[in-house]
């Protein structure tokens, strides 16, 4: 019985062949995290002190205590990420975005455009801006002293798999 080589494993010709030409190597799986306030001190001061005073304003209007509890996640789920550190990762599959309690994930196929933004990135599943980029489109924050760097890596990393 005889077995092939694999093409990792098989010889270059003789005397003075050239040496195979090592892939070029992509990005890796990078990961970082986002912390508001270190990066961001006025905006996640603003931040917590307005989710403050929606709860004291809930708890002022003496509503029942599961409709209380409901509104004041409400009133804080749009600021929480002006609050919550955040850790993201980028692969060679997609993003994601890990917050307080949810992971929100978008694969490169599902990414139509990247933009820049003033606190990192955001990817976008519309081709072009509009209002639905406020829902659907993932932010991902990136520390000042990296984010050249890391916004390089996921336009990269979103050009390899077609974007």
């Amino acid at each position: 019985m005889r077995v092939n080589p694999t093409p990792s494993a098989r010889v270059s010709g003789g005397p003075g062949a050239e040496p195979p030409a090592p892939a070029a190597p992509g990005p890796a799986a990078v990961e970082w995290s986002f912390d508001p306030w270190r990066e961001r001190p006025a905006a996640a001061g603003i931040a917590a002190a307005a989710v403050l005073v929606f709860w004291l304003a809930i708890a002022w209007m003496r509503f029942p205590l599961l409709i209380a509890v409901a509104l004041g996640a409400m009133a804080a789920a749009p600021l929480l990420p002006a609050i919550v550190p955040a850790n993201c990762r980028v692969s060679a599959t997609g993003a994601s975005h890990r917050g307080l309690i949810v992971t929100a994930r978008r694969a490169w196929r599902d990414v139509r455009r990247i933009d820049d933004v003033p606190v990192g990135v955001l990817l976008s599943p519309r081709a072009r801006r509009d209002w639905l980029d406020a829902t659907r489109a993932l932010t991902l924050p990136m520390p000042a002293p990296r984010r050249a760097e890391l916004r390089d890596v996921v336009r990269t990393l979103w050009g390899a798999r077609g974007g």
